[in-house]
């Protein structure tokens, strides 16, 4: 088993995914989440705002938290945050990953999930349970998923907003 985060850090094969390691990286990271080039669909909820502000931070400090990015020329093109649940019995959760998109085709989301994978894995990871909208803005989310072997569990009609509703997947490790 893994026991420091610089050990986790290290686990996966592709020397070009970092974790974040100071401030400076997790406020590059949130930014890059929270930018125009990321995520299709740019109505964030207030607590998705704060969620991306705050878990590249906590990802400093708190060994469940994980938050890894890659660069291309010193600008951040991928993020992945992912953390143990809340019960700490090998169950992950997925919260956030994004790629920029002028870097989509190049299978940089892959890469993420597959050390994502690879790292649960190692720590005896159970399970990893995601989430997505339903909206048309994301089906490009929901067909990573499930080309990845996560299977959708259930629809949770108006979660995000009125029109907006939430669907749950998991992927047995």
């Amino acid at each position: 088993m893994i026991s420091s985060k610089s050990q986790a850090a290290q686990y996966h094969q592709y020397p070009e995914i970092k974790p974040v390691l100071s401030g400076t990286d997790a406020g590059r990271v949130s930014d890059f989440l929270l930018g125009d080039h990321c995520f299709d669909d740019q109505r964030f909820t207030p607590g998705e705002v704060e969620q991306i502000r705050w878990l590249p931070v906590r990802s400093m400090v708190e060994d469940h938290i994980h938050c890894w990015y890659e660069e291309d020329n010193g600008e951040i093109v991928s993020a992945i945050i992912f953390q143990e649940n809340e019960h700490r019995s090998g169950g992950y959760r997925l919260e956030y990953i994004g790629v920029h998109r002028a870097y989509r085709n190049r299978k940089l989301a892959y890469k993420l999930m597959d050390a994502m994978f690879k790292f649960c894995r190692a720590m005896q990871g159970r399970y990893i349970e995601t989430f997505t909208c339903d909206l048309p803005e994301y089906a490009s989310a929901r067909k990573l998923f499930e080309q990845n072997d996560f299977k959708f569990l259930c629809h949770m009609p108006e979660y995000y907003y009125p029109g907006e509703g939430k669907l749950v997947y998991l992927k047995m490790l």
